[in-house]
């Protein structure tokens, strides 16, 4: 019995780890999901970075050819700019923390930030 139990909480300890992500999303309209820290930050410490920097972006209308993408070949990581601004680096821990590529996550937060923010993001006061 005492097996059983141990085995149950040892399952239920693994499943809450692999559950280990935070999902953006602005407005309640998902924009996409991190599952990864980094060396310096936690994982809710970088969504709390991201979104921090969604709230100033937003404070305009943005349009999706506003949104880019830069890669750092030198690491290996990519950069997501909005209007010129820093909104995230993709890392290869995202590319780790989903099974494939840092590449194919930053193309994918790309276009589910092209396709997202533009409807969502404010018109300035007039």
């Amino acid at each position: 019995m005492k097996q059983i139990v141990l085995l149950c909480g040892v399952l239920l300890l693994a499943v809450a780890f692999t559950q280990a992500y935070y999902d953006i999303t602005v407005g309640g309209k998902f924009i996409f999901r991190l599952r990864a820290g980094t060396a310096t930050m936690s994982l809710q410490e970088r969504a709390r970075q991201v979104e921090e920097r969604l709230i100033e972006i937003l404070g305009q209308p943005v349009r999706s050819e506003q949104i880019t993408l830069r890669e750092v070949k030198k690491d290996y990581q990519y950069e997501i700019y909005v209007r010129g601004r820093l909104l995230i680096t993709v890392l290869p821990e995202d590319g780790r923390a989903e099974n494939t590529t840092v590449s194919r996550v930053a193309n994918r937060w790309l276009e589910q930030l092209r396709r997202n923010l533009p409807p969502v993001s404010a018109n300035p006061p007039n």
